[in-house]
């Protein structure tokens, strides 16, 4: 997280616990954008996430206009 952020160990532990969380996520998603692996890995953990269905790619899936 050093890295991403620029913060030095003391003022990574000075951090708000949500700030930390925060900056932890971001530096992990900043990591996985580098290599097309990652941006994969990315792109499949969105997908798992979605909750409503992708109507719009369904309908170019099936060829049905609606």
């Amino acid at each position: 997280m050093h890295e991403y952020t620029g913060l030095n160990v003391n003022e990574i532990e000075e951090l708000e616990y949500i700030d930390f969380l925060q900056y932890r996520r971001d530096a992990f998603i900043h990591e996985m954008n580098q290599t097309e692996e990652g941006r994969e890995y990315l792109e499949n953990a969105r997908t798992l996430l979605q909750t409503e269905p992708d109507r719009e790619a369904l309908r170019r899936i099936s060829g049905k206009k609606g």
